[in-house]
């Protein structure tokens, strides 16, 4: 079945939801740099917020170079210093005499023993403070990565190469900074509290240009972590967000943000915004006089998850199963609930289309309980191409191409 996008619908497409694509993040995105600088930032949560930081420094292109390119070639040729340590000898001498502090010992000692000697070795040390800084700045990567991921399994085999999916690559990160903290010379290595501004001004000016990076890295994690600058938190989510790898996906989501933007020119009050992919319950609420409007994405209200049929009916035979979620749900609370089942097929194909509106019926039998309106309809099925009328949309499923999805919502739907 061939592709019903051209390159200029797709293109057209990622234009539209990219100034919302810093809500996203699906384990399906990868790595995408919009245009659109990113300013509305104050309706998320503190923990929401701490997690686009954390995806944002760990897919940030100078940490992905300081772990990729820069740590191993800094660990191939460790920085190093030679220190001069004084050390107390008996017979064979070994290192350069110190005869005043041999003679303080030996009169110390009441001349009694001749084979004392004070001589100063040559030592090579590591512990330097570019390589204390690139310590810390693995260390808290590592910490940083769990953060995001959760425990993972230390057996866990994975490929060091770079993947499209952000969740792989914060994998392989934590996989390859554990590798490097296991390094003999760098387990000697002290691990500061914290890096000093003396600290960083060594790391700049470090002999090994692979530095760069590391400090690069470092003014980063200072800039979002320890300081919190607001235009670095800004800069943080236009200059590297996440994007949908599937297409099927990304015109879900498309018809997600056509949604809300459609609600907001005809007059509703967005009330606040979560992280798409990111916990469970509506991605979005709204408010028009005495109606509020919560949107879910691929997960259900609580009402659709106490009033399943096809749940209740597969327990009474002892089989444990899932609820199945309809791709978008609008719930209307006024004096009472109603709801919208929004079903995304990216499509023209006829067959395909039949089948499709085949399953939403099926989702309304299996949610019949929580339609009490009379309204309809009660489904949408927003499919790319392949219908063109939308006079009958009093039927209990409409079918809808973007475009008349669009009219709808804007004229009538709302």
């Amino acid at each position: 079945m061939s592709d019903c996008w051209t390159d200029e619908d797709y293109n057209e497409v990622l234009s539209f939801v990219e100034k919302y694509l810093w809500l996203f993040v699906q384990e399906n995105a990868a790595i995408h740099k919009p245009e659109q600088i990113i300013c509305n930032l104050a309706q998320l949560n503190r923990r929401e917020l701490r997690l686009l930081q954390l995806i944002y420094f760990l897919l940030s292109e100078s940490l992905q170079k300081s772990v990729k390119i820069s740590t191993p070639q800094i660990l191939r040729r460790l920085a190093q210093s030679t220190d001069r340590m004084t050390t107390e000898l008996k017979g064979s001498v070994r290192g350069n005499i110190d005869w005043n502090l041999t003679l303080k010992r030996r009169l110390g000692a009441g001349f009694s023993n001749p084979t004392v000697f004070m001589t100063r070795v040559a030592v090579k040390t590591y512990n330097l403070p570019e390589m204390q800084a690139l310590k810390y700045l693995l260390t808290q990567i590592n910490h940083l990565c769990l953060e995001v991921l959760g425990n993972i399994p230390e057996e866990e085999i994975l490929s060091y190469e770079s993947s499209n999916k952000w969740k792989a690559e914060i994998r392989s990160l934590y996989h390859s900074t554990n590798h490097f903290l296991k390094n003999t010379y760098l387990r000697e290595i002290d691990l500061p509290i914290k890096i000093t501004d003396m600290m960083l001004q060594k790391v700049r000016c470090a002999r090994n240009t692979h530095f760069k990076n590391i400090y690069r890295s470092l003014r980063l994690y200072r800039r979002l972590f320890v300081q919190e600058e607001q235009e670095t938190l800004k800069d943080c989510f236009s200059q590297g967000v996440l994007k949908p790898l599937n297409r099927d996906t990304l015109y879900e989501v498309y018809i997600l943000f056509v949604t809300m933007a459609s609600l907001e020119q005809t007059g509703w009050i967005r009330e606040n915004f979560r992280l798409i992919g990111y916990g469970k319950g509506a991605v979005a609420q709204y408010k028009h006089s005495d109606t509020i409007l919560r949107i879910y994405y691929q997960t259900l209200p609580t009402d659709f998850v106490q009033n399943s049929l096809y749940t209740e009916l597969l327990r009474k035979y002892q089989i444990e199963v899932s609820v199945r979620r309809p791709d978008i749900i609008l719930e209307f609370q006024s004096e009472n609930f109603d709801f919208k089942i929004l079903e995304v097929k990216r499509t023209r194909n006829r067959q395909y289309i039949t089948e499709s509106v085949y399953k939403v019926l099926g989702y309304l039998k299996d949610f019949e309980r929580c339609f009490l309106s009379a309204k309809l309809p009660h489904a949408i099925l927003v499919i790319w191409e392949g219908v063109e009328n939308t006079k009958d949309i009093n039927d209990v499923v409409a079918v809808l191409n973007y475009k008349n999805y669009q009219h709808l919502i804007k004229s009538q739907f709302i």
